[in-house]
């Protein structure tokens, strides 16, 4: 009897250590979730060591996470239920798959002008503007005074995953009005995709922004203007979206910051999935739609099986393209950059007159923080 009590006993005793060995590990991951959801990842939230940590695999989207999960829109309501406020004008709850077909793109084969850095192509872009007696923003007199010398709208074509978010706070910091995905209305590809194809001002409709204060101001920038869909547009890459920015902006600014194809597509391959809508789903970027030229790409889309060398060539190519619309569109200013050059911070001002100290309200990354000691 004493001894059935006693292993009784000890089996009780072995239960409640492992009920409370376990009690303790879950304490310890709650512990680690709560603090890691309580970290303020936005833009100029983090720390340096944090920065260094979280910035280079967070999305470009991400300081905007809040402010869509705070939104709640209904497509459609549905009797008995609360009624909730629409979806903004530019959502893209407002397109399905079903209803969106991919539009037509275009990317050049390769020339030597895709091979060229920024710094030479800019060199040869300059000089033939001078060679037309075109005048450059940054020299002129009627900008010194001006908080960036640049016309407006200055309009961002970098790809995700190439500074589109730092480029955005760049001139925020300069004291103008920057969006970056979204205005008041929501997404700008949206707008920009509705008014390219009903022949509209590109930014018509989503050319202006709330503030904190609640005051209502114009936008002068915009960066990450595309969007993998569905709806699926992206100005640089879609045809006609270059031809009605330099039509209804002939006077205006496109801006391209480039990245090494190879560091962009590893930062960009985990991103989302998004190489998957490029590819088939929303955006037919692996060749397979009808049009001129999309046999070209179909068939190295098709001849590359881990798909890597393809990506990089089509990057590689949207920054060929953009190049060359500059180069037959000078009225437009263009200002090209690249992300790794040690002197980017150095063009930027050059360029825009704000201080390369700008650069760094973003945390560009874990490189830019070594070399500047901050």
């Amino acid at each position: 009897m004493d001894r059935t009590n006693t292993r009784s006993t000890g089996t009780v005793h072995f239960r409640l250590i492992i009920v409370s060995a376990i009690s303790f590990f879950l304490g310890l991951q709650f512990s680690h979730l709560t603090a890691l959801f309580q970290t303020d990842f936005s833009a100029g939230g983090l720390i340096d060591s944090h920065a260094t940590e979280y910035m280079t695999w967070a999305p470009d989207e991400i300081e905007y996470v809040e402010k869509e999960s705070n939104q709640e829109y209904h497509t459609p309501s549905k009797p008995g239920r609360r009624n909730r406020k629409p979806p903004p004008r530019y959502h893209d709850s407002n397109y399905t798959k079903e209803s969106f077909e991919p539009l037509p793109w275009s990317l050049p084969k390769p020339s030597s002008t895709r091979y060229q850095t920024s710094e030479e192509f800019m060199a040869g872009y300059i000089a033939l503007k001078r060679k037309h007696n075109i005048p450059l923003p940054w020299e002129q007199d009627k900008y010194k005074e001006d908080k960036v010398r640049l016309p407006r709208p200055i309009i961002g074509l970098n790809f995700p995953k190439s500074a589109t978010t730092t480029m955005s706070k760049y001139f925020t910091c300069g004291g103008i009005t920057s969006c970056h995905t979204y205005v008041e209305d929501d997404r700008i590809g949206i707008c920009m995709m509705e008014n390219h194809l009903a022949d509209k001002p590109p930014m018509e409709g989503c050319n202006t922004e709330r503030t904190e204060d609640g005051v209502i101001e114009p936008v002068e920038v915009i960066f990450d203007i595309g969007l993998q869909g569905p709806p699926c547009y992206y100005a640089s890459l879609h045809e006609g979206g270059l031809d009605n920015i330099a039509k209804h902006y002939p006077e205006g600014t496109i801006m391209l910051v480039t990245r090494n194809a190879t560091k962009w597509f590893n930062s960009f391959e985990g991103w989302g999935g998004i190489l998957k809508a490029w590819g088939q789903r929303s955006c037919g970027f692996d060749g397979s739609l009808e049009g001129e030229g999309m046999e070209y790409w179909n068939d190295l889309y098709m001849s590359n099986r881990s798909k890597r060398k393809y990506w990089l060539d089509f990057y590689e190519a949207h920054t060929q393209k953009i190049r060359e619309f500059a180069l037959k569109h000078l009225s437009l200013t263009y200002v090209e950059v690249e992300l790794e050059n040690d002197k980017m911070a150095e063009q930027l001002e050059l360029y825009t007159g704000v201080k390369q100290s700008c650069v760094q309200v973003c945390h560009p990354g874990p490189h830019w923080i070594r070399k500047h000691d901050t």
